[in-house]
């Protein structure tokens, strides 16, 4: 079996060579219409350079499952999903009025600042929102555009036809998870179960179960297989998930390129806090959830509500979630039938996935 950290990266080169190639032939148009636009292509490529290519990678593992042996043929596909997570994160970062994305000011800062720069007009803070929405936008539009560009002689019209009513089915989830977020910030809910349910639509199904379907799809596979998949992704989704928060309040900022105290100030109700709901004593618990959601949250006061999570065994029990939703995915592949080669991948997925650092 390859070593845990290989599956996803020796993917990567051959994800950004089609990613870069890709992007030479789309950014130039927008400069065509009027040059004053190319700080947005030269900002969607900035932010496209950093990304880890886990979706993409995903979907041609999902398209080794189901019998594809050649890569070339779906990377089109693979680059849209690239480009959907760009228009989340983009969109995320406004909604969440975050600062730094990727150990960089967030796409809306960096617009705000160049308003600066160029004496522009009107409400900065505003212009940067409005920018980095259409960047969004953009890399949403243009997602759709590359999903079409597959090798008509490997993938058939009926398979491509099937992959993109579940790349469509994939975009739904990640609204209706990111509304349900949203919401359940604003109205203060805290309940474990809607917290995975939140961790499924947002970030799970579209991280992992869908990406891996798709791909699948796209090399004809049958509905057992596919539905199979499913199984396995999405349990492996939620751990990755969870482990995307207890980055986010726990990781090395250096690694995570995110502040350790916005999870808190932006109020999210996760696993974690759930499980710390379930085991602070009354006046604890009051405490962390007036704080939830404060802007202004200081690093000191921040570090005390981590400690909080630590010391209540909120953050132990979310550990104890990512490793057993990981063997329970790991279950669910040793009954599916695929090659011998793409299964042990997939099982090498698995494990990357729940310990990643980053």
């Amino acid at each position: 079996m390859p070593a845990p950290s290989s599956v996803l990266t020796e993917l990567r080169p051959v994800i950004d060579t089609a990613l870069q190639a890709r992007l030479d032939e789309l950014l130039p148009r927008l400069t065509d219409y009027d040059p004053v636009l190319e700080p947005i292509a030269d900002e969607l490529r900035g932010f496209l350079d950093a990304g880890k290519r886990i979706r993409p990678a995903l979907l041609l593992l999902g398209h080794e499952a189901g019998g594809g042996d050649d890569h070339r043929a779906v990377l089109g596909p693979a680059l849209s999903l690239e480009l959907l997570h760009t228009f989340a994160l983009v969109h995320d970062d406004v909604i969440d009025r975050a600062p730094t994305r990727r150990g960089r000011p967030s796409v809306h800062e960096r617009f705000a600042g160049w308003h600066a720069e160029q004496s522009l007009h009107g409400d900065r803070a505003g212009f940067g929102a409005a920018m980095a929405i259409l960047v969004g936008d953009l890399a949403f539009v243009q997602a759709d555009e590359c999903f079409l560009d597959v090798d008509p002689t490997a993938v058939r019209a009926a398979w491509l036809v099937a992959a993109f009513r579940r790349f469509t089915l994939l975009r739904e989830e990640v609204m209706a998870g990111q509304a349900l977020d949203v919401h359940t910030a604003a109205a203060r809910r805290t309940d474990r179960s809607l917290a995975l349910r939140v961790a499924t639509l947002k970030s799970g199904r579209y991280s992992v179960a869908r990406p891996l379907q798709i791909g699948a799809l796209l090399a004809g596979a049958d509905d057992a297989l596919v539905e199979g998949l499913g199984r396995f992704g999405d349990p492996l989704g939620r751990a990755f998930q969870v482990r995307d928060d207890l980055l986010g309040m726990f990781g090395e900022e250096a690694l995570t390129g995110k502040s350790a105290a916005s999870d808190l100030a932006e109020g999210k109700r996760t696993l974690l806090i759930a499980e710390a709901a379930e085991r602070l004593d009354p006046g604890a618990w009051q405490h962390l959830d007036a704080r939830l959601g404060d802007a202004g949250l200081g690093a000191e006061e921040a570090a005390a509500l981590r400690a909080m999570l630590e010391d209540c065994g909120a953050r132990e029990a979310a550990e104890r979630y990512v490793t057993e939703t990981v063997a329970e995915a790991r279950a669910e592949l040793a009954a599916l039938s695929m090659p011998t080669a793409a299964r042990e991948r997939l099982h090498a997925v698995a494990d990357e996935l729940g310990q990643r650092r980053a």
